[in-house]
């Protein structure tokens, strides 16, 4: 019986290292004009980690940046394929965090009502091609989620539609 046990366990192990990637994150804060990457951005960042460590994949992170112009942004995503090359890592999501800029001016504050929306596009790590994008919008926002709670719960709602697509990706 015990030998029965100690086999199935490793073969749990076994099944999760073979569905398992390497995925490095970079958040992208489309906030122009702003200089500092708002809290919200990195709590972003925090709940795809999260969600994706908790779903068994190896997880890193680019620095978080925020979004200039195009040309800036190519340059940005070339840096960030080259760290998940050296990395060893197998996908590239850049998660693009969308402010209204016209009230997004304070980078401290856990407001959900000051995201437009997010989006995301995933790159593969060997051959930098588009492997999937997708976009989400907040729900309706009232006092119970225009907090830390509900952009955090707003991020982990993002990272389960970017697992998704990379599931249907492959």
């Amino acid at each position: 019986m015990k030998k029965n046990l100690i086999a199935v366990i490793a073969f749990l192990f076994a099944v999760n290292g073979i569905f398992a990637k390497n995925i490095n994150f970079q958040i992208v804060q489309n906030n122009p004009g702003t200089e500092e990457v708002f809290v919200t951005s990195y709590l972003f960042e925090q709940a795809m980690v999260d969600f994706f460590f908790e779903s068994g994949h190896i997880v890193s992170n680019s620095p978080a940046i925020i979004y200039s112009d195009e040309s800036g942004d190519k340059d940005e995503l070339k840096k960030a394929l080259v760290e998940t090359t050296i990395g060893s890592m197998d996908i590239l999501v850049r998660v693009f965090v969308n402010y209204d800029q016209v009230n997004a001016k304070n980078p401290k504050v856990f407001l959900l009502e000051l995201v437009k929306s997010v989006s995301w596009k995933s790159y593969s790590g060997s051959t930098g091609k588009l492997i999937s994008e997708g976009s989400l919008l907040p729900g309706p926002i009232d006092s119970t989620n225009n907090n830390e709670s509900g952009i955090y719960n707003f991020a982990s709602l993002a990272a389960s539609r970017i697992s998704a697509g990379l599931k249907n990706a492959k």
